[in-house]
């Protein structure tokens, strides 16, 4: 089951068949957002310190960076045809003045409309940690996310342009 915050968004059905990525930008963002833009494959996805998803599934979630946009998806290609999810969409908002870097997630459409996550970022050449949890609980201040915290913590590789 994947979960984006606390609600889960992995069987939204209603969402399949939708064509998979975004356009690539037609001017990159200055500073980390720029560093951002593109495809990540997470490497590990916790929430409160339990793995959320197995390596198999790790495969079919992709994560996509378009400007300030934040896309969300799972495609599972060992079926036929295959079947592609858009799970989330989110506007994304970074302060890097504070320490650690900060970032909010801002839901744009889907059952998660409106809702907010914030949490803290580190882009470190291609791999990209978080950590967040709900706008109702304090920003984490570490990348941990323990036992009923609330708190997701994942780490990302970009994906290279072939």
């Amino acid at each position: 089951m994947l979960r984006f915050g606390a609600a889960t968004v992995f069987g939204l059905a209603g969402l399949a068949g939708l064509a998979f990525g975004v356009n690539p930008p037609a001017e990159v963002p200055p500073g980390d957002l720029g560093a951002l833009q593109g495809n990540w494959k997470p490497l590990s996805i916790e929430f409160q310190g339990a793995p959320q998803v197995s390596a198999d599934e790790t495969k079919k979630i992709t994560a996509v960076f378009d400007q300030a946009e934040y896309h969300l998806y799972y495609a599972d290609k060992t079926v036929n045809p295959p079947k592609v999810l858009k799970l989330a969409v989110a506007n994304v908002i970074l302060d890097s003045s504070t320490t650690p870097k900060s970032i909010t997630f801002e839901f744009a459409t889907g059952e998660l409309k409106g809702h907010k996550r914030h949490g803290i970022y580190e882009v470190a050449g291609n791999q990209l940690k978080l950590c967040y949890g709900p706008v109702e609980k304090p920003k984490p201040t570490q990348f941990a996310a323990p036992a009923g915290s609330g708190l997701f913590l994942e780490v990302w590789a970009k994906q290279l342009a072939k």
